[in-house]
């Protein structure tokens, strides 16, 4: 008898449980109605709304903005000209330059500079490698290994040439073959994702768990 009384808590309080949940339901699916037909109800262009308007149409439906990409890292000052340029143009990046390419290379190094252009302690080919292997890998100029020289120079080596129109004729010379790879470069700003209060809701109405809601994605 004792253990029919307890099942009889154990089950009154699984009720009370369900009760209570259907009832957060219920008023859930009752605010979803609500926000949704405020939503039907505004103007198609959230612009034509007043700030105040729109600042409450945004509280009204728990507009929050997350970065898609947790591993994001902010790129500062605006993308470089000579990634800006390969895109613009479609030109890959080429391999690194084999000796006999080197050698002419230099020529047309040397027949465009004068001979400070040589002078720095930057050695120009490896400065080259560093400038293509960057191109190659998105990486950040500061983050540019020391064997290619100093970040700063080799930055500025690279402006100079292609500044002066010798960069794409460096390009034309490495890629005779046509193997080049694709410029790698990141966006300035994270792909971000737009969440509301009614993504949150929408869990707790299917069937398919949180993976069934796809928030609307920018960039």
């Amino acid at each position: 008898m004792r253990q029919l009384e307890a099942e009889q808590r154990v089950f009154d309080r699984i009720l009370a449980h369900a009760r209570d949940w259907l009832s957060e339901l219920e008023n859930l699916r009752d605010r979803d109605a609500r926000r949704r037909a405020v939503l039907e109800g505004v103007a198609p262009d959230i612009r034509s709304l007043s700030p105040s308007g729109q600042r409450r149409l945004m509280e009204l439906v728990g507009v929050r903005v997350d970065i898609a990409d947790p591993e994001f890292r902010y790129r500062e000052g605006t993308k470089c000209l000579t990634i800006r340029w390969h895109e613009r143009t479609g030109t890959p990046v080429p391999p690194d330059p084999t000796d006999s390419q080197w050698a002419r290379i230099e020529d047309l190094l040397r027949s465009r500079y004068r001979p400070h252009h040589f002078r720095s302690p930057l050695d120009p080919r490896a400065a080259l490698t560093g400038m293509l292997h960057r191109l190659r890998t998105g990486i950040l100029w500061r983050d540019l290994p020391d064997r290619f020289g100093a970040p700063e120079k080799v930055r500025f080596r690279q402006r100079t040439w292609l500044a002066d129109g010798v960069w794409p004729e460096i390009v034309k010379l490495l890629d005779e073959e046509g193997v080049g790879t694709p410029v790698l470069s990141y966006a300035a700003g994270p792909e971000l994702a737009i969440r509301t209060a009614l993504d949150a809701e929408a869990h707790l109405n299917t069937q398919d768990g949180p993976d069934a809601v796809n928030p609307v994605k920018i960039s």
